[in-house]
């Protein structure tokens, strides 16, 4: 046997709790109720003046308002998704349902309209309800298990508004987020490559719309080296094209076709990880979608969203955000991570998208936990 066979045939694993450990590097504070939620912590965030903090605070994924009218009409003339019933799906709404099962125990409840499929798994595919304006019926592939070659996409935003409110240490030191995502990237990047070599990583980085920076490559240092020289300055953005996006995506990439797909696995798969770190700026499509549903009908293509956002306020537009990746979620196989200004959840977030799509389950039914099962 080959060594690329070998390696195809492995199973990978994420570990978030190996990679929260590296929270310690940077002292950074671990609790989003001591700092995140606290009144004074915007003030101390502009102004690093050293303001007591109370320990007392909620959790900071508490219900949030709509943003101010003037972020909303700004946005008003792009086409943005909609998602029904997404108060059960969004952690910045009332009557969250968790995407993520935190106890490791009984996975949460499937929202009324995800019930149909509450036995679905990694590789299981909802046709696209909006195409021809029809609901479609859903078609369950069940597709091959294997760790095959991914084509992972990092899309990484350089907006100015990623580095508006850092992260900030017990000595009330301030850190650019963007830094912290770059290491939390360099991290997945090389662990990914450990589990298997053959995985190819390219670039697009967002400012008003998408730009190809890096084509596929194998090389971990390469890919690094184009990451560092192209991100160390951000610029304003007012908005954001997700059409871009999808439009360079289709027409980089080759999605794979296997004639008995229930049986022979794909010579590669395509994930897409977003990366969005804005708050006030809500992505929408400014020239339709079709690059975005055409590569959606594929078993073989997955879009996973890491968003870094700051602390909900009734001043931003977290909630809207969220709601529109929930809707760019039509497959139910996305993975959808946000994270505060917490440095043990960007690192162990970023560490749960480290699993294979076509082996991993389904979000809602994902467990991370490292407690053993309790009794039967």
């Amino acid at each position: 046997m080959s060594e690329e066979e070998k390696s195809s045939d492995n199973q990978e694993f994420s570990a978030p709790s190996a990679a929260a450990n590296i929270s310690k590097d940077y002292d950074i504070i671990e609790d989003d109720a001591v700092l995140s939620n606290s009144p004074n912590y915007q003030s101390v965030a502009k102004t690093g003046q050293v303001i007591p903090v109370e320990k007392d605070q909620s959790s900071s994924q508490e219900s949030i308002g709509k943003g101010s009218s003037a972020a909303t009409d700004v946005v008003k003339q792009v086409e943005h998704p909609t998602t029904s019933g997404s108060s059960e799906l969004n952690p910045f709404a009332k009557g969250f349902v968790p995407r993520v099962s935190e106890s490791g125990d009984t996975p949460p409840p499937i929202p009324p309209h995800h019930a149909d499929q509450a036995d679905a798994f990694s590789g299981s595919r909802l046709q696209d309800p909006q195409v021809e304006g029809d609901l479609q019926q859903v078609e369950e592939q069940l597709l091959p298990r294997v760790n095959c070659p991914e084509k992972i996409i990092i899309c990484l935003d350089l907006s100015s508004e990623v580095n508006r409110v850092p992260f900030i240490s017990r000595d009330f030191t301030k850190y650019q987020p963007l830094d912290l995502i770059k290491r939390a990237l360099n991290i997945f990047v090389k662990t990914k490559n450990t589990m298997n070599p053959l995985h190819e990583y390219a670039l697009v980085l967002l400012h008003d719309s998408a730009v190809w920076m890096q084509d596929f490559t194998s090389d971990v240092d390469e890919f690094f080296n184009v990451l560092q020289d192209s991100t160390n300055e951000t610029q304003d953005s007012d908005g954001f094209d997700l059409t871009s996006l999808f439009d360079q995506i289709l027409e980089k990439v080759d999605l794979p076709f296997v004639e008995d797909m229930l049986v022979l696995p794909p010579p590669y798969i395509v994930r897409t990880i977003f990366i969005y770190g804005r708050s006030n700026c809500i992505p929408g499509f400014l020239d339709g979608r079709e690059s975005q549903r055409q590569l959606s009908n594929s078993p073989y293509f997955f879009f996973d969203v890491f968003y870094v956002h700051e602390p909900p306020s009734d001043d931003n537009l977290c909630k809207e955000v969220y709601d529109v990746f929930l809707d760019l979620d039509s497959n139910n196989t996305s993975y959808i991570h946000e994270v505060g200004r917490n440095t043990t959840h960007l690192h162990n977030k970023m560490a749960m998208l480290l699993g294979h799509p076509l082996q991993r389950p389904i979000q809602m039914q994902a467990s991370h936990s490292l407690n053993p099962p309790g009794p039967s």
